[in-house]
């Protein structure tokens, strides 16, 4: 249409400065039941946590916990250094089974604290649509549990993927 106009913005964020931040533990707590079998999901997942990881450093370490029937350790603390060890770690994740999400917190905190980084960005993400239905589920049982462990320095980031389910 000739009397439409298109107007394009770019906006920079501010730039930090990686070299001054703390060393990072992350530990990617990631869901790969079955319901995370979307386009939106698993496969957008895969592609921001490989984004993240090309952000860090050989002081940064990584650690892949996932959990679908059961909980598992996909990747142990490795320097964020290795991209290609992590990336293939993460291109190898597939979805399937249900949702012990109870069991995967649990391992994922005792992944963190076994690579604690004193003064340190000690932090799990876990990455979901939302489902835990197998192990621990009520919402106080899990406040508890994160208000003990941000205690001895861990933090927990929850990021959602897909549309709807989120609890």
């Amino acid at each position: 249409n000739k009397d439409t106009k298109v107007v394009s913005i770019g906006i920079q964020g501010k730039t930090l400065q990686n070299e001054k931040q703390p060393a990072s533990n992350l530990v990617f707590l990631i869901d790969v039941s079955g319901s995370m079998s979307a386009e939106n999901k698993l496969p957008l997942v895969k592609q921001s946590l490989k984004l993240l990881a090309e952000q860090l450093n050989e002081n940064d370490h990584i650690s892949i916990v996932t959990y679908a029937g059961s909980a598992g350790l996909a990747l142990p603390p490795t320097p964020a250094n290795k991209l290609m060890e992590i990336k293939k770690a993460i291109d190898n994740l597939e979805s399937g089974g249900s949702t012990a999400g109870g069991e995967g917190i649990e391992l994922a905190y005792k992944v963190a604290k076994q690579s604690l980084k004193p003064n340190g960005n000690n932090r799990i993400i876990l990455v979901t649509d939302g489902d835990f239905n197998v192990g621990l589920q009520s919402d106080s049982e899990m406040e508890k549990l994160i208000e003990e462990k941000r205690k001895e320095g861990i933090f927990l980031t929850v990021c959602g993927f897909g549309m709807d389910n989120y609890k």
